[in-house]
């Protein structure tokens, strides 16, 4: 890895594996888990050697890393699958997304599947994907999906921004289920990371205003 100065901010040359899809780029003022903070995730689906980011200044945050994934991220993921769904159905709109997982984790699984919910004529497309480089299997529901109202997509963060902002706010670290919605109920006006936690409800992690807060 290499730094260069670029003005008041840090250019950073990442080197990775061939393979590698992901880059997930934090800083942090500690080396504590809680204190780092998610500033972009980049991703390519052929995979490649060299990344370039640009992070800024680092302000308070003394430290920085870059974490490497052979396996394309949540986001990714969903992307993959809505257009998978868009080839045979292009008025599909998406609803929500979840990772599929037993057990408590800290992020989400690289083999956990995704099923995604989509509104389409006539009724509903779930379209689970259990491998993170196959196609999805989509199954057609004649009847409407209620609970959630329509999502822009691409939202405004990925996956891992939004357990860093869970995790600064002093939550987890670990949760047992991760659903990307927005519920309709007022007052909610933006697609939200619900994370479940053990024994203290749910937290909700705003993707266009950074905002998490807890319900029970």
């Amino acid at each position: 890895m290499s730094v260069v100065t670029a003005g008041t901010g840090l250019l950073v040359r990442a080197e990775a594996p061939p393979t590698t899809v992901r880059l997930v780029w934090e800083v942090a003022p500690g080396l504590a888990l809680e204190e780092w903070t998610v500033v972009s995730v980049d991703t390519d689906a052929t995979g490649r050697a060299a990344w370039i980011h640009e992070l800024g200044s680092l302000g308070d945050s003394g430290f920085f890393r870059v974490r490497a994934y052979d396996t394309p991220g949540f986001n990714a993921r969903m992307d993959r699958v809505i257009r998978a769904v868009r080839v045979d159905r292009p008025e599909a709109i998406l609803l929500e997304a979840a990772g599929m997982f037993g057990s408590m984790v800290m992020e989400l699984p690289e083999d956990a599947p995704v099923r995604v919910v989509l509104r389409v004529s006539g009724g509903t497309v779930v379209a689970t994907q259990t491998d993170p480089f196959g196609d999805p299997q989509i199954e057609f529901r004649p009847m409407p999906w209620l609970g959630s109202s329509d999502l822009p997509w691409p939202v405004a963060m990925d996956l891992e921004e939004a357990e860093s902002l869970m995790r600064r706010a002093g939550f987890g670290p670990d949760y047992r289920s991760v659903t990307l919605r927005r519920p309709v109920y007022p007052g909610m006006t933006e697609p939200y990371f619900i994370f479940g936690m053990a024994g203290t409800g749910f937290v909700f992690v705003g993707t266009v205003t950074g905002k998490v807060s807890l319900q029970n």
